[in-house]
């Protein structure tokens, strides 16, 4: 129960971190650079510490870490929206040096890709992502226009099973638009960049109504 209640804690500023992201799409997509709350989240997953296959001693401090980072988010939502963007930047910056302390350098490279795989299309409001691909300013604004409208579909949406299956289809039709923005040679770079494709179960906890089964990769391979 804890160890839910940690993985809870991490996810929900992996969300808040991403909610931050997606504002700054509005103006560009990118967002803060690193992957600091989300790397952090799947290395709080069994599956994943079985695929690096961490020590005792390095479950141990991403356990300690992801505590912290716990405590850190607390005072996020007294913030202002300006000061909480701030925070979480250096939040990102702050797990990023501390992942690289606590994991061997191929170990946080593979950790990387599978919360890449993970991210699906949402890798693109990434800014290290963005750089990597070259991604084009008009490509950005039809980016922005995708994501913008799929936001726009989901509003409103309760919190029922039916809402949860509309969502994920909203969800999957929008990472198929955006990787249709890409071309060919971007879309190999970001395969290459997620590595081999991850396999093992990922844990999320609940934000809402309704039962959601864990589930395998949803990277943007096909």
């Amino acid at each position: 129960m804890k160890r839910l209640v940690q993985i809870g804690a991490v996810a929900a500023l992996t969300v808040v971190l991403c909610g931050a992201a997606q504002a700054q799409q509005r103006q560009r997509p990118g967002g803060p650079g690193g992957f600091g709350g989300g790397v952090l989240f799947y290395l709080g997953q069994k599956s994943v510490q079985e695929e690096l296959k961490l020590s005792d001693e390095q479950v141990k401090k991403i356990k300690e870490l992801t505590e912290k980072q716990r405590e850190s988010f607390q005072g996020l939502r007294d913030l202002s929206q300006e000061d909480r963007r701030t925070k979480m930047q250096e939040l990102a910056k702050s797990n990023d040096k501390a992942m690289s302390e606590i994991l061997k350098a191929g170990q946080l490279k593979r950790a990387k890709q599978i919360a890449l795989q993970q991210m699906g299309a949402g890798a693109l409001r990434n800014e290290d992502v963005v750089k990597a691909l070259k991604v084009s300013e008009e490509q950005k604004d039809k980016i922005r226009e995708i994501q913008a409208k799929s936001r726009e579909e989901m509003q409103g949406l309760g919190r029922d099973e039916d809402a949860r299956k509309k969502r994920q289809e909203i969800m999957k039709a929008t990472t198929e638009k955006v990787m249709g923005v890409l071309t060919a040679d971007q879309k190999t770079k970001l395969k290459e960049m997620q590595g081999e494709t991850f396999t093992g179960k990922i844990e999320r906890p609940q934000f809402g109504g309704g039962n959601r089964p864990n589930r395998r990769n949803s990277g943007t391979d096909k």
